[in-house]
């Protein structure tokens, strides 16, 4: 095995934090391996005006590493999972899913909250996710959703600037960057909404045929995660759709069995296609609860091509 391994990241606060992460879990596996950041701006990096639908969906994150790993620059690139797109480019796998941090969504408000009930009537949210939009208004059809855009800071900066009782943002990302959001109040969106696939793990990407990279990275692999990811990544793939649609999925393991909860919304909140389904990872509960989603007429209701 070689003796140094270059790490490809985004610039972004978050996906450093993630990419160190990942590299001082190598490192104490590998004492005697050199592990070197190399950040990589991407287009999403570059286009903070347009929305992430116009410009590609949240691929745009992670195309232009995925270059340098085919073009051999990089050895392997560490990326948020549900940026990744459920269809790789040939040639690349995903090498290793750390263990899961929080999967689930939180809101930073303005003041206390104990449900969404609090609210004020017509509060302005920000996100510029569909999914987080789409189970919102389902629940607060009232609710004025503020599209934004940018790094954990510059969210919280638009709260005072766009006038706004509050913004969604994911719990792991401010866990891992240990945001202090004084003056403001977090409450979890748990109970509320359906985490994006993929939403918590991280996904440790490398070219299928590096046996020395795929070799290391199996040493941090969590199999739990892993599994759970798969099963919440197979449904994003079945149904034909992107990080970028307002779609949620969300697998848990136990002693026995997975359990899978999958959700369609339109971003208005008007058309909700819910569906629950648990069995063992051989029955692909991703496959068949997108196929009985399919059947329920959900695509057409979203217009999914």
């Amino acid at each position: 095995m070689k003796t140094t391994f270059i790490i490809g990241t985004r610039q972004s606060k978050l996906a450093l934090c993630q990419a160190q992460l990942v590299q001082q879990q190598l490192q104490i596996k590998f004492p005697q391996v050199n592990f070197r950041l190399q950040p990589i701006v991407t287009e999403g990096d570059r286009n903070l005006q347009a929305s992430l639908q116009k410009i590609g969906g949240k691929g745009v994150f992670v195309k232009a590493i995925e270059q340098e790993l085919l073009d051999h620059k990089i050895d392997f690139a560490v990326h948020s999972l549900k940026d990744v797109p459920p269809a790789l480019p040939a040639g690349l796998t995903i090498g290793a899913v750390p263990k899961r941090a929080s999967a689930f969504d939180c809101l930073i408000t303005v003041m206390p909250l104990h449900s969404l009930a609090d609210l004020p009537a017509h509060a302005r949210i920000g996100t510029n996710s569909l999914r987080r939009k789409g189970q919102l208004l389902h629940l607060r059809p009232d609710l004025e959703i503020i599209p934004i855009r940018g790094n954990v800071d510059t969210r919280l900066a638009k709260i005072a600037s766009e006038n706004l009782a509050g913004i969604v943002l994911a719990e792991a990302g401010l866990d891992r960057l240990a945001v202090t959001i004084t003056p403001y109040y977090r409450y979890s969106l748990k109970l509320d909404i359906l985490p994006a696939v993929g939403q918590g793990a991280m996904a440790v990407e490398c070219r299928q045929t590096d046996t020395d990279t795929l070799s290391l990275l199996a040493a941090i692999n969590d199999q739990a995660t892993a599994s759970c990811v798969q099963i919440e990544r197979a449904f994003l793939k079945t149904l034909g759709g992107s990080c970028s649609f307002p779609i949620g999925g969300y697998a848990t393991q136990n002693a026995l069995d997975y359990k899978f909860k999958g959700l369609i919304a339109a971003a208005d909140g008007s058309a909700w296609y819910p569906l629950e389904n648990r069995g063992p990872l051989s029955a692909k509960l991703g496959q068949t609860a997108a196929a009985t989603l399919i059947a329920q007429g959900a695509l057409a209701a979203l217009d999914i091509k």
